[in-house]
């Protein structure tokens, strides 16, 4: 069972054991803050009370293990924003581009076998370039791919479209330079999570709902995947203060932005996690 909200929070102390992400000029911060409620009591045969009223419920496991996949989902999609933000940031060596297919094709582990063909095409003419690929599901239920390209032999990395068409050969491409302004990580994770319709017959009006798209990826796909090369956000646990210092901020820094978030386990218990996140630390690490 899951259900997660954001409240406000104070700070966290600065004597707090923290899990600290270092990714690109952000720094994320995330503690438990030790209060557990017991709010169910799991009972035999997929039952479980209510502790506060005494409600007996029988578990909806079908609801369950939806909202397990749509949970892991969007873990997924928080390392990716991470993983994108530690190694694109808009620079002209950069890429992003858009594979799609012609046919209806329905199995992920197609779609990655074609990826294979395309990249070893693509790295024939371009040695050493690194990618991070995601695979993206179409309401139709087929596929497109969504490569970040990054070659840092290059000043500027230019791959006309129709060249980038000729090493696809299944479909459209479409091949495009992300700037420093569009914010990599959230331009990339909003377009992959957002599900596009229309409500005009031509197509003239369209609207976006939000996170709809991550509803549609199939329970245990591996939604993106990345080369050698491609550098992981820094992990590391300790105190607050130590970490803060580590990364040049003061210890009585405010954060850029912060959220308390409420886990329910699957045995009944409350955990209250409070996260703070710090952005734009360049001008701190004296770069």
């Amino acid at each position: 069972m899951n259900n997660k909200s954001s409240k406000k929070v104070t700070l966290i102390s600065e004597k707090r054991l923290v899990k600290s992400y270092r990714y690109g000029n952000n720094l994320e911060l995330t503690t438990a803050l030790g209060q557990f409620e017991q709010s169910i009591k799991i009972l035999p045969k997929r039952r479980y009370v209510i502790i506060e009223t005494g409600e007996i419920r029988t578990m909806n496991t079908s609801n369950s293990n939806r909202q397990d996949n749509l949970d892991s989902v969007k873990r997924s999609m928080r390392k990716l924003r991470m993983l994108i933000s530690h190694n694109f940031s808009g620079e002209k060596n950069e890429l992003w581009v858009t594979l799609t297919y012609k046919e209806h094709v329905t199995d992920p582990s197609t779609v990655y076998q074609h990826f294979k063909v395309y990249i070893r095409k693509l790295r024939k003419d371009y040695p050493k370039t690194k990618y991070i690929s995601v695979i993206e599901p179409q309401a139709s239920g087929s596929w497109h791919l969504h490569v970040l390209l990054k070659n840092e032999h290059y000043t500027t990395l230019f791959i006309s479209n129709d060249e980038m068409a000729s090493m696809w050969m299944r479909g459209f491409t479409s091949t495009k330079r992300l700037k420093k302004s569009d914010h990599i990580a959230s331009y990339v994770i909003a377009y992959l999570s957002n599900l596009e319709y229309s409500q005009t017959e031509n197509n003239s009006e369209k609207k976006y709902v939000k996170g709809a798209r991550l509803h549609l990826y199939p329970k245990g796909i591996r939604i993106f995947r990345c080369s050698r090369g491609i550098k992981y956000p820094i992990e590391k646990t300790d105190f607050k203060g130590k970490i803060l210092k580590e990364n040049n901020l003061d210890k009585n820094s405010t954060p850029s932005f912060s959220k308390r978030s409420d886990h329910v386990t699957h045995d009944g218990r409350t955990i209250y996690y409070s996260t703070e996140y710090f952005n734009d630390l360049s001008a701190k690490d004296g770069d």
